[in-house]
């Protein structure tokens, strides 16, 4: 073999080198290659396969490693929003939501930031049942800030709604909340009745 054709950028280039195979050739000097099996045509019924591949899933089904749930934090609050940017906790809404969670009473102490979360369905693209995911989260009261959501279990805006162990409120969008005097009175209204201040 011609030297010239050994230095190469790209060591695959070399696989001409071993076509005979790879070789282990252990400190005795002794060499042992691989052993070349050849099949003939045999014909194999039908239900032999049919049996195999019944084995090879009942062995592929138990072998398979048990998924667990990824468990959300606890909260006390979460604030479930309906936002296209992609982020939980978009910049817009930084404000606003502090201003009313800080605005809120749990037994009479106020909620402190580390009280509250916000989760943004839209990063959740899997949830197709708000319901299921609501039931899901580790926490007791849930508020739900989204003009356009459309789901079965919750059938009118400015509502309350009780769902696996959960309190749910559902209100209007944030930024429609905020918009005027008068929104912010119609979503204030049952958040006092939710939150029992």
């Amino acid at each position: 073999m011609n030297e010239k054709i050994q230095i190469v950028d790209n060591p695959l280039l070399l696989t001409s080198l071993f076509s005979e195979g790879v070789f282990y050739i252990p400190s005795e000097n002794k060499v042992i290659a691989e052993e070349v099996v050849k099949v003939e045509n045999q014909q194999v019924e039908v239900s032999q396969i049919e049996n195999v591949n019944v084995e090879i899933e009942q062995e592929i089904t138990q072998n398979i490693p048990e998924i667990k749930k990824i468990e959300l934090p606890e909260s006390t609050v979460v604030n479930i929003i309906i936002d296209t940017e992609l982020v939980h906790w978009p910049e817009k809404l930084n404000e606003p939501i502090k201003k009313m969670m800080g605005a809120l009473r749990i037994d009479g102490k106020p909620l402190t930031l580390a009280d509250f979360s916000v989760y943004n369905l839209t990063l959740f693209p899997e949830v197709k049942d708000i319901s299921k995911f609501i039931s899901d989260l580790n926490t007791k009261r849930v508020l739900i800030w989204s003009t356009n959501l459309k789901t079965e279990a919750f059938q009118t805006i400015n509502a309350e709604y009780s769902l696996a162990n959960k309190q749910v409120l559902w209100l209007k969008d944030v930024l429609d909340v905020m918009a005027n005097n008068e929104s912010k009175m119609e979503a204030w209204i049952p958040m006092k009745k939710f939150f029992k201040m």
